[in-house]
């Protein structure tokens, strides 16, 4: 199981790293060809460009706290500094809003050139072939790795990869003599950071808010499969997808042994981690089935009882 997390915290760190390059690339390349020009909606990309990149390294600096393991003040371990670092991207993600909007509303009145130099279609056509490559590299390693910080840096960066698309739309408008153009586009980029920024904080705050992760009945279901089980109930998860802890209540027959009862508890989490992987902490407390112990009511989709 360590060497699991050892070997997954290493991916996440090796994926970020090399993003962090390519955004740094890509970003200081629009941005010195968008300086020159006097396009906005180019230098709006290249900073959005620049913002994935620091989202890289606060996802770096993240997956360094998390990657620690629990200690005398931190018994659940630091797995949350991760989400807290996808938070920062949020933070980061609406500074570079304020930035490009306040940039595009004072230059609103300076279309871009009609003539676009050659280097910049090709600029544009790079880094949005680099762009492709890193989202679907991203996606695919956010799922195999269950990382939420590459998860939400892929919809950061899936943004810019629809910016660019419109800043190669206000070149061709430019073209053809439509005036603004860059200036509209270079607000559509910002409404793109706002609407991925709005997911990623959706997200983070289901995390940090302790929201329900595995239904209920989906837990007591598997539960009842374990011979000597005769209910379950209070069952409560929460955390990220890869680091889900969960606690439930057992009932099995009141003249069983103890030890028979403890065994009968071990199954149980064996059985629940075997059909959820990203179960980290399963904690079975094993009852008598008295009357008492039964479940008096169902809220929130599982058996609830006293206690």
């Amino acid at each position: 199981m360590k060497e699991r997390r050892r070997v997954r915290v290493r991916g996440i760190f090796r994926v970020l790293a090399i993003i962090l390059g390519l955004n740094l690339v890509v970003g200081i390349a629009k941005l010195a060809v968008g300086l020159r020009l006097g396009a906005v909606a180019m230098i709006a990309d290249g900073l959005h460009s620049l913002v994935d990149g620091a989202a890289n390294v606060v996802g770096l600096v993240g997956i360094s706290v998390a990657r620690r393991p629990p200690d005398a003040n931190h018994p659940y371990g630091h797995r949350k500094y991760e989400t807290f670092a996808a938070l920062g991207i949020v933070m980061l993600m609406g500074f570079g809003c304020w930035e490009i909007g306040s940039a595009a509303i004072a230059r609103w009145s300076e279309p871009v050139p009609n003539a676009i130099p050659a280097a910049a279609w090709v600029v544009m056509g790079l880094t949005l072939a680099i762009n492709l490559i890193v989202v679907a590299v991203e996606r695919s390693e956010g799922r195999r790795l269950q990382s939420e910080i590459l998860r939400s840096d892929a919809a950061h960066t899936g943004s810019d990869l629809l910016a660019s698309v419109l800043v190669l739309l206000s070149f061709v408008a430019a073209r053809l003599g439509i005036a603004r153009a860059d200036g509209i586009a270079a607000l559509l980029i910002v409404v793109l950071i706002l609407r991925a920024g709005f997911g990623i904080l959706r997200n983070t705050l289901s995390t940090l808010s302790d929201e329900r992760r595995i239904e209920p009945g989906l837990i007591e279901q598997a539960a009842l499969e374990e011979p000597g089980v005769l209910e379950a109930h209070n069952v409560r998860s929460r955390g990220p997808d890869d680091d889900i802890h969960l606690d439930l209540h057992v009932l099995v027959e009141p003249r069983m042994g103890i030890a028979d009862a403890h065994a009968v508890g071990h199954r149980v989490e064996d059985r629940l981690r075997a059909r959820w992987p990203g179960l980290t902490d399963v904690v079975v407390h094993v009852e008598p089935a008295l009357a008492s112990e039964r479940a008096q009511r169902r809220e929130g989709g599982g058996l609830k009882a006293r206690g």
